[in-house]
């Protein structure tokens, strides 16, 4: 499919039933898609000298007569590749030469880049074979050493074949991170080495056995190889890492990683699975300041030992996702630091309820006031009564803390927006006439009882005499809002 907004919603408007690639299975509506997609290729002409995003639903191709109105094309994303792309029959025999829908894909990669020379990113994203995707790294190739961003984390090949990628220009690496690893990286090559090569990578999305994944960047550090420079002292740029594999490997990487590249990084994220023993040692940056740090994203064992008073030195932190699955340490940081992060915004929580409640999260999250989005969606036993009393919880106690701080402040009721003098340890800048709560996402199976009881607390609130704090409340509750979704989003 060829996908542009503006393309996009014209064609839904015309061709509702029509499915696409995004909303329909690919292989099991191919005639239906390929319909779409010529559709969709007449439609083109208008929005093409403008197109710098292409995705393209193999088998269909781009007429290469069109590719000369192209001049602006950035991004190339490959979908629905399959095995009709193998170069043998099913008995290993090789057919006779013909024009495969891989070689006209390279030739419209080659006739761009010769022409235009503008193609930088692309996005490989195949259907799962019993063989290897051998000749897929070909595309990769063709894109030479212009190759900024390379998307391959849905081709669970790519890791056989890194040695072959361009990695001159290469900013973002996007490697499948999702459990089981397949292929196993030590089959393929020493990831520490392929980004050894990878000398201005800003982004790397990775899943490794590895203990010593970033040792090319500490502080003198010589590179063996010859095609390399000599020193990675320079180059400090690592912005965005996502890091996957046992809980022992990810968290010693990410520890080097935030001390590595602490005034750069901007989110970090981490897949952790038990190794069959606890890691003997814990994610945690106390003496470290991450000042551009804004999203934060734990899943597994490393989200279970997290040192919590970490995030006193990410003033920038908005947004905090954490997965508590795996095996439950005994000793466990604690979570009341939390409360104390002055721009924490957006709080994802996952795993069982019952055992999030006995750690004390519902208390700690009634108490982030700058709290806007709570997503329970991943809570496993979570009913609708607990939903309910968490979502009062949040909004009694943001009155509360307001009522507490106008009076210490002597800040007269009614002003919505005051600059505070208080010495607490959380310093908020403003008071607020309702709570910041505005999203609660759970699951779907919960809405009927959820909303039922929402609708009775509000009408009590009506009903009642107005005073300063049932203004606060009635406030609030025209603010928040329920979002049910049917199942959880899958991580990785």
């Amino acid at each position: 499919m060829f996908h542009d907004p503006m393309l996009h919603q014209t064609f839904m408007k015309l061709f509702p039933s029509i499915p696409n690639c995004y909303s329909a299975n690919v292989i099991r509506n191919r005639e239906m898609v390929l319909i779409r997609n010529r559709i969709e290729l007449a439609m083109l002409d208008r929005v093409m000298p403008q197109l710098t995003t292409l995705t393209v639903n193999v088998p269909l191709q781009v007429p290469r007569i069109k590719l000369t109105s192209m001049a602006n094309l950035r991004r190339l994303e490959l979908l629905g590749l399959s095995d009709q792309l193998e170069w043998t029959n099913g008995n290993g025999v090789l057919p006779e030469y013909a024009m495969t829908q891989l070689d006209k894909m390279l030739l419209f990669i080659w006739d761009h880049q010769r022409m235009f020379g503008t193609l930088r990113e692309l996005k490989i994203e195949n259907k799962q074979v019993q063989h290897r995707h051998g000749q897929l790294i070909r595309l990769v190739e063709a894109m030479g050493d212009r190759l900024e961003v390379l998307d391959v984390q849905f081709w669970t090949d790519a890791t056989f074949y890194l040695d072959r990628f361009p990695t001159q220009q290469l900013k973002c690496l996007l490697l499948r991170a999702g459990k089981p690893p397949e292929p196993i990286l030590g089959e393929s090559s020493n990831m520490a080495t392929f980004l050894s090569r990878c000398t201005k990578v800003q982004e790397i999305q990775i899943y490794t056995n590895e203990k010593d994944l970033f040792k090319v960047w500490r502080p003198g550090h010589q590179i063996e190889t010859s095609h390399t420079p000599v020193l990675y002292d320079q180059h400090r740029e690592m912005a965005r890492i996502t890091i996957a594999g046992v809980a022992e490997c990810v968290i010693s990487n990410v520890n080097e990683a935030v001390e590595l590249f602490a005034s750069t990084l901007e989110t970090l994220t981490t897949r952790s699975w038990y190794g069959g023993r606890l890691a003997p040692v814990h994610l945690s940056w106390s003496r470290l300041t991450l000042s551009r740090l804004t999203e934060l994203d734990l899943e597994g064992e490393v989200a279970w030992t997290f040192d919590f008073a970490s995030l006193l030195n990410c003033p920038r932190l908005s947004r905090i996702r954490l997965a508590f699955t795996g095996p439950m340490p005994k000793k466990h940081p604690s979570i009341d630091n939390l409360t104390r992060v002055p721009n924490l915004q957006d709080v994802e929580l996952g795993g069982i309820w019952l055992t999030l409640v006995n750690r004390g999260w519902p208390a700690v999250i009634a108490r982030i006031y700058h709290l806007e989005r709570l997503d329970l969606l991943a809570c496993d036993g979570l009913t609708a009564d607990q939903v309910f009393e968490l979502v009062l919880d949040v909004i009694e106690q943001s009155a509360q803390w307001r009522l507490q701080v106008e009076a210490s402040s002597n800040v007269l009721e009614g002003s919505e927006e005051q600059p505070l003098s208080s010495k607490r340890p959380i310093a908020y800048e403003y008071l607020y006439k309702h709570c910041r709560l505005q999203w609660v996402i759970v699951n779907k199976r919960l809405e009927n009882q959820v909303m039922r009881q929402w609708r009775d607390w509000r009408k009590r609130l009506a009903s009642a005499v107005t005073k300063g704090e049932l203004r606060f409340l009635r406030a609030s509750a025209e603010r928040v809002h329920f979002s049910f979704v049917p199942t959880a989003r899958p991580s990785h």
